[in-house]
């Protein structure tokens, strides 16, 4: 049976007390989703439709995005409903003219444990989520935006680094995210510093949910025994319950002072941390001075950065609020910012730079890092249907990986770990005039040309056919004018079929400035 993402299963009246006052109906849905592993699995969330009459196009919608409940599966919104100040905060939404999809997020009311903090996992919850009300009968337009709080601004922002390609059925216009926790080892940081300070449920969250999709990730063994007894408690903890159990314990009782500066740990948390990449359509993040949980320092230079990087950031920061405060300061401002970029004829997205080093840079910072070859990889397997840690989409990843290290090893003079402009152009002199490790650079890059194969190769036969190469450039957002000469310049050999030999060549060519078709594999990301 075919499994479509997104697909409404059944739903029901979500219980009245559970609406807000401006929802003209309210339902809790179940629908179809993919785990993070590639394995199907049942999403349950809940739908929110505005009094009114709706636009002729029909209501636009918000895939909001919730902050922590906790672990467990009786923590889930659509069972237990919106905290208060959340439901308040949908309220305005639908007030402004909004349908809200509400997702609880994967393992959340739902068969299987919540990766908690992992953006990846349920960035597709939210899209679906909007997806899935399409089903239910209201008149439902396209233009749709992302909006989180918290832990659900963390997830809005991996919903902006995917939504477009994910979803082009869609018009997705852009992000707000709310006092977003999108620098995950900064948050344990400053949660942990101090030794003799209250030990955070959140960071006891953290280290449990991590886990679900990093099944390698041990932090038990840096714990005090009293902290190995809670990080097992807190795998299936509501937030409310997680608040009870900490209470009188401190950081260095549980032994998570300075937890976050453990290599194994840092290197896990910055995993899932949102990259700072290339973004296709417009961000509104606000923060708050005041902050006691999300401290303000980061998320402004979160902000800051996605800025540098070229991206069209909408910052605003507001004193006087405290975490939860922050669900209505500004909420006029991100309501504006909605509605400017739901009027616009087009989506805001941004130039897609045609060639070489600019279209590699996709952070725009003038230096390709690893960050950058990540995005592609996520975006190309997203777009093609594939969940994150899908063994396909694992061996993509896998091999942008190879093709930036062969890169990072072969221009990166300076040893800085990341590769100028300068130090990329130096290298590709080098190798377009036979001075660098040509059989070397194809060793790295053959992981991902026949990984890139294997996503749409639907007879097995490891090359790829024109309606095979066609479904992948597509995806790629390649135009159908491009998708027929990239098919000709591909196949050098003129049989009908790209071998990973060919995709290699290609690859090595545009890489190094030659008029190739390598870019297909960047994508108009």
């Amino acid at each position: 049976m075919n499994w479509s993402p997104g697909v409404l299963v059944r739903h029901r009246p979500l219980a009245r007390q559970l609406w807000p006052d401006s929802a003209a109906s309210a339902h809790r849905i179940h629908y179809r989703g993919m785990g993070y592993d590639g394995e199907r699995r049942l999403v349950s969330g809940s739908a929110f439709i505005p009094t009114g009459t709706a636009p002729d196009e029909g209501w636009p919608v918000i895939g909001f995005a919730h902050g922590t409940t906790g672990l467990s599966n009786a923590s889930a919104p659509s069972r237990t409903g919106l905290a208060r100040l959340e439901r308040e905060h949908v309220d305005r939404w639908l007030g402004a003219g909004y349908a809200v999809a509400a997702p609880d997020y994967e393992g959340l009311s739902t068969p299987g444990p919540h990766p908690y903090l992992n953006g990846e996992a349920v960035a597709d919850d939210v899209i679906d989520a909007v997806r899935a009300v399409r089903g239910l009968g209201h008149p439902i337009g396209t233009g749709w935006l992302a909006a989180g709080f918290s832990q659900g601004g963390h997830v809005a922002m991996h919903v902006a680094n995917i939504a477009t390609g994910y979803a082009p059925e869609l018009d997705y216009r852009g992000t707000i995210a709310v006092a977003p926790a999108a620098c995950v080892g900064d948050l344990v940081e400053s949660l942990t510093a101090d030794g003799s300070a209250p030990l955070s449920p959140i960071v006891m969250l953290i280290l449990a949910g991590v886990g679900v999709t990093r099944p390698d990730f041990a932090p038990a063994e840096f714990l005090t025994p009293i902290g190995i007894e809670l990080l097992r408690w807190a795998a299936g903890a509501s937030l409310r319950e997680a608040f009870g159990a900490v209470r009188g314990i401190s950081n260095d009782e549980a032994g998570t002072t300075g937890i976050a500066a453990v290599p194994e740990i840092a290197a896990i948390l910055e995993a899932v941390s949102v990259p700072v990449t290339y973004l296709d359509r417009p961000v509104h993040i606000s923060a708050g001075i005041d902050d006691e949980i999300i401290p303000h320092r980061p998320v402004s230079r979160f902000a800051a950065a996605l800025n540098k990087a070229g991206n069209h950031v909408d910052f605003r920061d507001h004193g006087g609020a405290d975490h939860a405060g922050m669900l209505e300061a500004g909420q006029g401002d991100a309501i504006d910012f909605g509605w400017k970029h739901l009027a616009a004829s087009e989506a805001g997205g941004l130039d897609v730079p045609a060639r070489r080093f600019d279209l590699l840079d996709r952070s725009g910072d003038g230096r390709l890092t690893r960050d950058d070859y990540d995005a592609f990889a996520l975006r190309l397997v997203r777009s093609l249907g594939e969940a994150p840690r899908s063994p396909r989409a694992a061996a993509v990843r896998d091999g942008y990986r190879k093709l930036w290290n062969a890169v990072r090893v072969g221009a990166d003079t300076d040893g800085d770990g990341t590769v100028s402009g300068a130090e990329y152009r130096a290298w590709a002199a080098r190798e377009s005039e036979g001075d660098g490790d040509r059989n070397g650079f194809a060793t790295a890059v053959r992981p991902l040309a026949e990984a890139v194969i294997a996503l749409v190769d639907a007879d097995g036969d490891r090359v790829l056919d024109e309606a095979e190469l066609e479904h992948l450039l597509i995806a790629c957002r390649m135009s159908p004018e491009e998708t027929d000469r990239a098919d000709r310049l591909l196949d050098a050999n003129g049989d009908g079929k790209v071998t990973a030999d060919e995709i290699i060549d290609a690859v090595r060519r545009f890489c190094i400035g030659e008029d190739a078709p390598g870019s297909w594999l960047f994508g108009r990301f």
